[in-house]
């Protein structure tokens, strides 16, 4: 009687069906490892069928065999090797499926007998695709039947082949070691590829320890109510406010008449969150200045992105000015001589970089150094922010590091003074309600991260291989 063995990890129907395909019945060897595997012994009669394990056959057992063995790899040929069914999820395939071929030492490498493919859902996860592909491997075994039993070895299909990059444990590993830098949409496709389900593959290295999800708890933050003031939304609303207390916007230079807000933001973090504000100024037909920081750390003026950003604000309608930084200079008390030069050179440099007239200045850090005794209405031909006269006549409000140091902005408002001096910085206002610290990580995580964006993108426009470790 012929000897076949099946080597596999079914059981119950599914072994039941492989059986009945290939035509044994009870009369085959089931075993599930190696070990089992190596002590049956092996004549001139015998077949190996190998479907649903990952026991990789060693070549002396295969130098045993005098008929065909076959493997059953439950992925369609565009991906041999390990863990198939997370890399197909990951790259986003279309079509899935098993593929029948000859077995040899090396794995995923005979050639292909059989291919049964079918369309990949939407909603498709690792585990999903999986069970669907065993369930194709079993149809195409029940197409094959007795056949796999024959002495001569099934004909290759005419065309197939596998693909060139054959997946290994360590490939799924690396796949799962998260950067810190890791976007959202970047994260969420490989939670979906390599941990979703049972798992618990995603890991995340910091400064010597390695962190893991806890699927199985949900955290709520407390305190987040305590930020609320902080929004994109209370943004909004506080030019609401303005807009239904009868405020003009006035621009730095102006000398209006009646209820008016001299409506002012340094940015400091985020030229994105800049331009996000001044988008929803230019819904409630605000009129808003910025200071920019040409020396900033936090983002680059000569960045075609961020360039493109600042413009953006000038054709939303609102107007740019300086924020000079007097820490880049390292000077703790300035004259007014070298000060005024110090800003010609700043205002020409912006100038040069946006393309665009500079008329007004703020001080970044001002109580950093002796900068709030320069209150003068212009210094060096620019309007200044810190003029006295904005001091005397103005109510002033600013929402600096985070939080309200004196009064919420709202209440300023709906106090009704004639003249308003309100100052905000970009960075603290998001689309959701966080702590300073955290709106900080935001602005600063948010840029590395496109950053290194940057850095993928290029490698695989240039195609170039993008080695991680």
């Amino acid at each position: 009687m012929r000897a076949v063995i099946l080597l596999t990890s079914f059981r119950g129907e599914n072994l039941s069906r492989l059986k009945r395909a290939v035509g044994v019945g009870n009369h085959s060897h089931v075993v599930e490892t190696l070990n089992d595997l190596s002590a049956i012994t092996i004549d001139e009669g015998t077949t190996l069928i190998s479907f649903g394990t990952g026991v990789i056959v060693p070549r002396d057992i295969l130098l045993k065999l005098r008929r065909p063995a076959y493997n059953l790899h439950a992925a369609s040929p565009a991906f041999p090797g390990r863990d198939p069914h997370h890399h197909a999820i990951y790259r986003g395939a279309k079509r899935y499926g098993a593929t029948l071929h000859m077995m040899e030492e090396k794995v995923d490498s005979g050639q292909i007998v059989g291919v049964e493919l079918f369309d990949v859902k939407d909603n498709s996860t690792p585990q999903s695709l999986l069970a669907q592909a065993n369930e194709a491997g079993l149809r195409l075994i029940e197409k094959i039947g007795q056949r796999l039993l024959s002495v001569e070895p099934l004909s290759p299909i005419s065309g197939a082949k596998w693909g060139e990059f054959k997946t290994r444990r360590i490939d799924l590993l690396r796949m799962a070691e998260l950067s810190p830098l890791v976007t959202k949409d970047e994260f969420e496709r490989r939670f979906l590829a390599f941990d979703g389900g049972p798992h618990d593959n995603l890991t995340l290295r910091l400064h010597g320890k390695t962190f893991r999800i806890d699927k199985a708890h949900s955290i709520e933050l407390a305190g987040r109510n305590d930020f609320s003031e902080f929004t994109e939304t209370a943004f909004r609303h506080l030019l609401v406010a303005l807009r239904q207390g009868s405020y003009r916007f006035a621009r730095y230079g102006e000398r209006p008449e009646g209820r008016h807000v001299l409506w002012r933001h340094d940015v400091d973090f985020s030229m994105h969150r800049a331009a996000k504000l001044a988008a929803i100024e230019a819904e409630e037909g605000a009129v808003a200045t910025y200071f920019v920081n040409a020396r900033s750390s936090f983002y680059n003026l000569l960045e075609p992105e961020i360039l493109g950003l600042c413009r953006s604000l000038r054709e939303m309608g609102h107007d740019i000015g300086l924020h000079f930084d007097a820490g880049a200079y390292g000077t703790d008390h300035w004259q007014r001589s070298t000060l005024e030069a110090a800003v010609s050179r700043e205002q020409r440099l912006l100038e040069s970089i946006l393309d665009m007239p500079i008329r007004c200045l703020s001080w970044h850090n001002p109580d950093m150094s002796n900068l709030l005794e320069f209150d003068d209405e212009t210094i060096a031909g620019l309007q200044n922010a810190y003029a006295g006269r904005l001091k005397r006549d103005y109510t002033y409000c600013s929402d600096s590091n985070g939080y309200w140091r004196f009064q919420p902005m709202a209440d300023v408002i709906a106090k009704g003074s004639e003249r308003l001096h309100l100052l905000t910085h970009p960075e603290w206002w998001t689309p959701d309600s966080m702590s300073p610290s955290e709106r900080i990580d935001r602005a600063i995580l948010g840029r590395a991260r496109a950053t290194r964006r940057d850095y993928d993108e290029l490698l695989k426009a240039a195609g170039r291989k993008n080695v991680t470790s």
